[in-house]
């Protein structure tokens, strides 16, 4: 019998997630990405409110503390397919505030922007609370990591045709008519989401869970050391990459000078890197564990925060083809180690009581992804023309946050070290599967 035939195969119905995945990515890239951060700084957003848009999506993943208790009564498709449908009621109203431009002022309409964003993510934050629970439930183990690439790879698929349809749509100068219609293309998109997130079939919570309240087994959780260990690699992994879309975008806007289209096309390129992890992961993170390929990627991550601060510093050029060649490892960085996390925790977290755990884990990450941002933010505005030389780099406000990134990067490595994993293997074992499976080695053979 061939691999292939012999390749367990995902349960039925599990497919449309990934369709699921492409149009909600295709949607929500719009509203939470560059895109958002365009418009916003068309607006004359400061780094400080950019870190607070940056900001919100994660923050509002708090919420998931209190709704965790409820989702045995509802079930975890309910919960999900509900939240997903009433936060596009926000998304319509986005697309209503670059229509009133000359009506009122840029402040009113930032501020707008501010409040749909604030209620969109707090119905997500609620809603997500069930997600890993549910796609614990209906993945085997034994093929989570070949799910995870699958549907990382539909992910960065809808993010991609995304970033290009508005670099191309954008051109170089935006009016406040297109940022109406991208949004109105976010709605669409996001209702055709839903068609497909119903046509999964659910997952029933633990028979000692269902349909009632779930009390949370707090001293549990944080005595799980395991999972103590998990959630500060979350914690320093969040502070060092929250806000690192917004800022870069920032400094590509305000401080190079680089066009609208330009940074799009740019930003597009990681999702191109995230893709690339279907051929890197599809069976070597089940075969070989999370724990390496965390430490890979953390390595790689640190090698382009590390060169983003010497553009910064004035002492590499920046090209357009440069910041693509960035942007395309940080988007492969960045899909390797969620991947890998995400595998861990489903692993590391118990079967009774795991969407308590599954929410604290969501938080711990998510709020130090949100308040990380209004602090780089924050710093970034207090130096903001502030300069001098130092070791032949040009230190500003933006080589110090590079800087900051970096050190942060450091701690989640160190951190890294601690982790528990049954079966991983070592860091060496993992650099020579790598080697052996190498493209660069078959095509050197033939």
């Amino acid at each position: 019998m061939s691999d292939h035939a012999a390749r367990p195969t995902f349960p039925e119905g599990t497919q449309s997630l990934f369709w699921f995945f492409f149009l909600n990515f295709l949607s929500c890239q719009i509203i939470m990405d560059s895109p958002i951060f365009l418009y916003a700084e068309s607006l004359g957003a400061s780094a400080t409110v950019m870190g607070l848009i940056a900001g919100m999506t994660p923050l509002m993943v708090i919420f998931q503390i209190p709704a965790a208790a409820h989702v045995g009564r509802w079930g975890y498709k309910l919960f999900i397919t509900t939240g997903w449908s009433l936060r596009l009621i926000f998304v319509l109203g986005l697309v209503f505030v670059p229509l009133l431009e000359g009506v009122i002022n840029q402040q009113s309409q930032l501020a707008l922007v501010l409040v749909l964003l604030f209620a969109f993510n707090v119905v997500r934050g609620i809603a997500s609370c069930a997600w890993y629970p549910w796609i614990r439930g209906l993945i085997p183990e034994n093929i989570r990591g070949r799910y995870l690439t699958f549907e990382s790879a539909f992910v960065n698929a809808g993010s991609l045709v995304a970033f290009l349809l508005v670099a191309a749509y954008l051109g170089q100068s935006p009016t406040s008519g297109q940022f109406s219609v991208l949004f109105a293309f976010s709605c669409l998109a996001g209702a055709g989401s839903i068609y497909f997130i119903r046509r999964v079939p659910d997952a029933a919570p633990p028979s000692e869970e269902a349909g009632k309240k779930q009390e949370a087994p707090w001293a549990e959780i944080f005595a799980n050391q395991p999972f103590r260990k998990l959630l500060w690699v979350e914690l320093f992994m969040a502070i060092a990459l929250g806000g690192l879309a917004a800022f870069t975008v920032k400094y590509l806007k305000a401080e190079a000078g680089m066009q609208d289209n330009h940074i799009m096309l740019a930003s597009a390129a990681k999702f191109v890197g995230a893709l690339g992890t279907l051929w890197f992961l599809k069976s070597r993170l089940d075969r070989m564990g999370s724990r390496p390929i965390i430490f890979f990627g953390l390595a790689i991550g640190l090698v382009c925060v590390a060169v983003f601060g010497l553009i910064a510093g004035g002492v590499v050029p920046i090209n357009f083809f440069a910041v693509t060649g960035l942007y395309f490892s940080f988007g492969f960085v960045l899909a390797s180690v969620t991947m890998s996390m995400t595998r861990l925790a489903m692993a590391t977290v118990p079967r009774l009581g795991s969407v308590h755990y599954f929410a604290v884990f969501a938080v711990v990450g998510n709020m130090a992804m949100g308040l990380s941002p209004m602090l780089w933010g924050l710093m970034i505005d207090i130096l903001s023309g502030r300069k001098w030389g130092w070791l032949g780099v040009e230190w500003n406000e933006y080589t110090i946050y590079f800087a900051g990134v970096a050190a942060v990067l450091m701690l989640t490595a160190l951190a890294t070290v601690r982790l528990e994993e049954a079966k991983a293997a070592r860091l060496n074992e993992f650099l020579i599967d790598l080697i052996r499976h190498s493209p660069l080695r078959y095509w050197m053979r033939s």
